[in-house]
């Protein structure tokens, strides 16, 4: 039954890092310094693949659905909350901006979801 196991085996990591980063490299745009953009494409990608891997094992009916990435998933509230944790505590002055590229979002835009992370992580 070798067909059954090549389906039911998650995608490598550096496949989910070359999606990752052809995502990000698109929306920076050069605005974003090289060395924090592949900061941040590895940062997601670890955290990412991680999930992927716990919810690959911890739900075999859905093993399709977790064996290659869903662009989708990049957009996630908890991606952009792990980003602009990242980018506060590297202290980074551009932060504000970077996230409206990264998450490509206006200022009122930004201000709303800042509300609610902070209103999610002080409930």
């Amino acid at each position: 039954m070798l067909f059954w196991n090549t389906e039911n085996k998650i995608e490598p990591k550096r496949d989910f890092y070359s999606k990752i980063k052809e995502y990000y490299v698109g929306l920076a745009d050069n605005q974003i310094p090289t060395e924090l953009l592949n900061q941040i494409i590895t940062k997601v990608t670890d955290e990412i693949y991680s999930d992927y891997k716990r919810f690959w094992k911890q739900y075999p009916k859905s093993r399709k659905r977790y064996s290659t990435l869903k662009l989708d998933d990049i957009k996630h509230p908890f991606v952009y909350y792990l980003i602009t944790d990242f980018l506060d505590e590297k202290n980074i002055s551009e932060s504000r901006n970077f996230s409206k590229i990264l998450f490509k979002m206006n200022d009122d835009e930004l201000d709303k979801y800042l509300d609610q992370k902070d209103w999610y992580e002080t409930k």
